[in-house]
């Protein structure tokens, strides 16, 4: 009944809403006033705006004041500008192009003429936009002239000043985690917004890209708008819009291919008698084409893209190659019948380990090779587009997008190996609809109007339903069934309501709206689905001799008999707004405006009354079943803009103001699926040989009795007072036009958290104190707090708010285009990031438990793992005019240089160095070379040598005497370049008609100096000591002991390392 009301109040406060803006912008708008030569306002003019390509037709009148506003506009052109008033000769604007959500300013100064004849004016367009905030635009040139392989909308927006790609192939905004991003395609969202993937968007986690790079028109960056339209970000917002149809039937056919001849040997410095190889065999292709066509001149438009993409490659470790024969194990490994297997893993210890599994864990036909596994990805991406010029005052769009791909996940390293149909297959299918209509009510009102759907579905497929092995024998061995695929599944359906009015009265734009969206989501999330168990040796596998047993299903008496359960969540958020944009003067604008948004989860997890009445919940008071209280988060925000000279060549703008963002779902979601009621956990420590083989865990174990069901729980909790990300930005920036087309743009950024995640463990009780160095030496510098674990439960985590982090950068750029075809830009960017937790993982109980820090339940501030100090960023652009032979090439060469990953200095802890229960996410305390001697060593070398690698760290020997901050180690600077070549051969020029030869360099410094333009792998973390020990005083203190480990340095990522080279080509019609 309480999930029915809250589901029936918020239809109807959608319905009430939907009769008032969008999240984000899919058009364009020009504005501007009309005067005479003495200055004087000219009321009644008529403006009339055509885009040429399409022939649509926009018009507006202006009002006492002389001013103009026309919304709803498409993007780009080129458009003619047409403004008349009776007894003056009009005015003719040719070549005006618009920018996604960014304003045209176009002043219009009449005079009298006898003639009446038309004054043609070519349009400069340089400083015309009009943006308050930090971000960027990239238009149709950009996108097809930038070096990309992946053909990802990353590869273009990497330059804008504050975004940083990261290692994981996500993009980070003014130092925040990307799934804090928001990226809409025609205002529909394409973000991943349950947040399981590292990219982002939907269908990142089979490495496909959202839609086709041919597809789009253009691509807008905010990071500080000041329009309280945008919002559902604290990172930054990508929004693109995709190309329409025209007049003219225009299209291409397009064709991509690269293998492992166009990827070089082996990068970076070689060992003493190491030699460079060549790359696995691997094979790459796409091929794809647009069409846009008028179904009705001027009109009625349709534009479709289809895209498909193929890619495969082997895994490079394998036993029959020989990849693991230099790898010795723990002790030699001999078969139960005495027959000796050796002390190195090779084929033949693989082949009598699958055997032994099929023989004893109840599963045959594995069709297990040792050959290179091959690696699959594929991805189909469709869209149709229909655009309908209904009148010149109502314009209307539809848009569908399909998109079917899977890639084939493999996890095997230098030092791990997963068997071939240990693997899984990732799949997605997302399908989204977005329709629009944009009407012009009056000369003076304005409404947008927009509702969108995506659904998307997410499933793991496996090879088949065994159990999961998990050996540790100084080489990680992996077999049967992945443990965290055997139910995995996610289905998300995303609807959204938008409707802008912009009312223009005098010298204001009075803007009222409303943005809401209503999300449902269904996760299945049951690891070791078939069983796991855990072996500390390959002899141990062999012997049955069982480390550790564990096994979670969905007790099918609480899910109607479905043991692969999976959690429903309904959410919503509904926005309103109003903003008032006022131009007083010319040169001066500014606007303030007021968005609020109430975020609420719309049904309850289950409640567990056992865990509900428990001395955790009601100290904490923290309940299983409850929801965050829906609270309206307000952000009101105000920006400017002001022309400090009469030439309007020099700008300054700025603002601040409250963003209100989403939080990623599958972070509530856990509370859903971790209630201790649906889903159960049997765990069985220590079980040896008696226990037994199954991969029918269920009808064998539980219902059997062999084992308690009644595991210890993981149990997610969500905070009454738990609000969604909000960030206070503020943003100066500076604009000057130089002489010959120099430009010159100056950004400062800062932010500070008003809400953001934090994640608490309520099963830890503080006990006493761990003594980094010893009892004697103890002080507020050394110490650190212990805990104890409850008993009762695995862990209980709960999801609350912080108001710590901030962030701040200072970004500069050099600009300029040159008639003759060239284009260059400069440009740098500073700034630091500070956070308390960055919600790296999926899983609550992970972002506690890696949140690397000294008190596990009291991280302190400190650098962001997105903190990337220093970027250097540089584009040179030159196309060559149209020969009289028909041939025109265009060279795009970029730079990308900067900080390196961000890492922690951390413990190896084979005893839990602070009692919390978990190991690997303790910070490293630093001592002073006095207290170095007095810690406790497990080998008379350690001390030594753990000072000498103190003194040789420019980061440990400036702190000494403290703990190591959270990623307060930095990665090697890093330097790439790129570039693009494009040669064209026209054979229709009047029609554009023309074949295009692609070639795509990524990294080519390194095709001429191996040891240029090297990529370092991801180390989130370098563990510098052992824990070997703890000694406890008898009063719940603690003293440890150490063992030096030396550390691995910052591997180099073999892949990205070495330069990479796409061909391709173009049919343009």
């Amino acid at each position: 009944m309480k999930q029915s009301f809250k589901l029936i109040v918020a239809a109807t406060i959608g319905v009430l809403f939907s009769l008032a803006a969008s999240a984000q912008v899919t058009t364009s708008s020009l504005n501007g006033q009309v005067s005479d030569e003495a200055d004087e306002p000219l009321a009644g003019a008529a403006v009339i705006a055509v885009h040429i390509p399409s022939g649509t037709q926009y018009t507006a009148v202006t009002n006492l004041e002389g001013r103009y506003v026309i919304n709803g506009m498409r993007s780009g052109g080129p458009y003619s500008v047409q403004i008349s008033y009776i007894g003056m000769s009009s005015l003719d604007f040719k070549d005006v192009t618009l920018k996604l959500g960014e304003p045209y300013e176009l002043d219009a100064v009449m005079s009298v003429s006898n003639e009446l004849e038309a004054v043609v004016v070519v349009s400069e367009g340089s400083f015309n936009s009009s943006k308050t905030g930090a971000g960027a635009s990239f238009g149709r040139k950009t996108v097809e002239t930038t070096p990309t392989i992946d053909r990802s909308v990353y590869d273009v927006v990497k330059y804008t000043p504050q975004a940083t790609l990261n290692k994981n192939g996500g993009i980070s905004f003014a130092g925040t985690n990307n799934r804090y991003n928001s990226f809409q395609i025609d205002g529909a969202v394409a973000n991943d917004a349950f947040g399981l993937s590292s990219t982002g968007t939907n269908g990142g986690q089979t490495g496909a890209n959202p839609i086709s790079l041919d597809a789009i028109e253009e691509i807008q960056v905010v990071v500080a708008p000041f329009d309280v339209r945008q919002s559902g970000f604290t990172g930054g917002a990508i929004n693109a819009i995709t190309k329409s149809g025209t007049n003219t039937v225009t299209g291409s056919f397009y064709s991509y291919f690269n293998n492992q001849d166009f990827i070089g040997t082996t990068a970076g410095p070689l060992e003493q008698g190491e030699t460079r190889e060549k790359y696995d065999t691997q094979l790459s292709q796409t091929y794809g084409f647009t069409v846009g066509a008028p179904i009705v001149k001027d009109k009625l438009f349709i534009f479709a893209s289809a895209e498909y993409y193929k890619a495969s490659s082997p895994n490079v470790y394998s036993p029959e190659n020989g990849s693991y024969e230099n790898i010795e194990l723990n002790e030699e490994v001999i078969l139960p019948d005495g027959t000796s297997l050796g002390k190195y893993f090779n084929e033949d210890m693989a082949e009598a380990m699958i055997r032994h599994y099929e023989e004893n864990y109840g599963i045959s036909g594995t069709g297990e090779s040792f050959s290179q596994h091959q690696v699959t990805d594929r991805a189909v991406n469709a869209m149709a587009r229909i655009d309908w010029n209904i009148s010149d005052a109502h314009k209307f769009m539809l848009r569908y997008q399909f998109m079917d791909a899977y890639a084939d996940q493999y996890d095997s390293g230098s030092y791990e190996y997963t068997f071939n149909n240990s693997s899984y297959r990732q799949s997605n299918r997302t399908n989204t609809l977005v329709a629009e209509l944009n009407s012009r009510i009056t000369d003076e009102v304005f409404n947008e109007f927009r509702a969108t759907a995506v659904f998307v579905r997410d499933k793991r497929s496996v090879a088949y339903g065994g159990a999961n092995i998990y050996i540790s024998d100084n080489i990680t061995v992996n077999l049967g069934t992945d443990y965290s695929s055997g139910a995995n599944a996610m289905h998300s359906d995303t609807y959204t309501i938008t409707d802008n009015v912009s009312i223009y009265k005098g010298n204001h734009t009075i803007t009222a709206g409303t943005h809401n969206e209503i999300f449902r989501f269904y996760n299945v999330f049951l690891q070791g689905a078939y069983g796991s168990y855990g072996f500390t040796s390959i002899n141990d596998f062999f012997n049955n001799d069982i480390n550790q047993y564990g096994y979670r299903y969905a007790d099918p008496s609480l899910t109607g008999g479905d043991t692969r359960w999976g959690a429903t969540t309904w959410a919503a958020q509904f926005g309103l707004y109003v903003q008032d944009e006022w131009k007083p003067t010319r040169n001066f604008t500014l606007t303030y405006g007021l968005r609020a948004d109430m975020p609420m989860l719309l049904n309850s997890p289950t409640e567990n009354p056992e865990f509900n009445a428990s001395d955790i919940a009601i100290s904490n008071g923290q309940y299983v079943g409850t929801t965050p209280k829906a609270s309206v988060l307000f952000s009101p925000r105000a920006g400017f803009r002001w022309y400090v000279d009469s030439a309007r060549r020099i700008l300054l703008r700025g603002g601040a103001g409250l963003f209100t963002g989403r939080v990623p779902f599958v972070w509530l979601s856990n509370a859903y699926n971790n209630t201790g009621m649906e889903a159960k956990s049997v765990t069985v420590n220590q079980p040896g040989s008696s226990f037994p083989l199954t991969s029918d865990p269920y009808n064998d174990i539980v219902v059997s009795g062999i084992a308690s069901a009644g595991g210890k729980a993981t149990i997610n909790t969500l905070s009454e007072d738990f609000k969604y990300p909000q960030v206070f930005r503020v943003n100066l920036g500076y604009e000057q036009e130089f002489g010959k087309g120099w430009k010159f743009t100056f950004d400062g950024l800062y932010s500070k958290t008003f809400n953001n995640v934090f994640f608490q463990n309520l099963a830890l009780t503080r006990t006493g104190a761990v003594y980094a160095v010893n009892a004697d030496a103890a002080n507020a510098s050394n110490v650190a707090p212990y805990y104890s674990t409850d008993n009762t439960y695995q862990a209980v985590v709960a999801l609350k708010n912080t108001n710590k982090g901030y962030s701040y950068s200072f970004s500069g750029k050099l600009e300029k285009h040159f008639d003759f075809g060239l284009d260059i830009m400069a440009g740098y960017t500073f700034g630091h990031s500070y956070s308390v937790n960055d919600g790296t993982s999926s899983v609550a109980l992970s972002n506690w438990q890696y949140n690397y820090s000294v008190d596990t339940n009291s991280p302190e501030l400190s650098h962001s793992l997105f903190d990337r100090p220093h970027k250097l960023m540089a584009v040179l652009s030159y196309t060559t005019p149209v020969y009289a032979n028909g041939l025109q090439t265009t060279i795009s060469l970029t730079y990308d240089g900067g900080s390196g990953q961000r890492y922690s200095y951390t413990m190896n802890e084979s005893t839990d160095f602070n009692g919390d229960g978990r190991t690997g996410n303790s910070l490293l305390y630093i001592p002073t070379k006095e207290e170095v001697s007095m810690m406790s060593w497990a080998g008379q070398d350690d001390a030594a040598l753990f000072e000498q690698f103190i003194s040789g760290d420019k980061y440990l020997s400036s702190h000494r005497g403290q703990w190591s901050e959270r990623y307060a180690g930095i990665g090697k600077f890093e330097h790439h370049f790129d570039l693009h070549i494009a040669q064209d051969f026209y054979f229709d020029r009047k029609h554009g008609r023309k074949l295009q030869f692609i070639v795509d360099f990524l990294n080519i410094s390194n095709l001429f100096n191996r040891e240029w333009g090297l990529y370092y792998a991801s180390a989130y973390n370098r563990q510098i000591l052992t824990v070997t020990s703890l000694t406890s005083d008898g009063s719940g203190n603690m003293t440890p002991r150490y063992s030096y480990v030396e550390p691995q340095d910052l591997s180099l990522d073999d892949f990205y390392s070495r330069w990479r080279c796409q061909l391709g080509f173009r049919l343009t019609f």
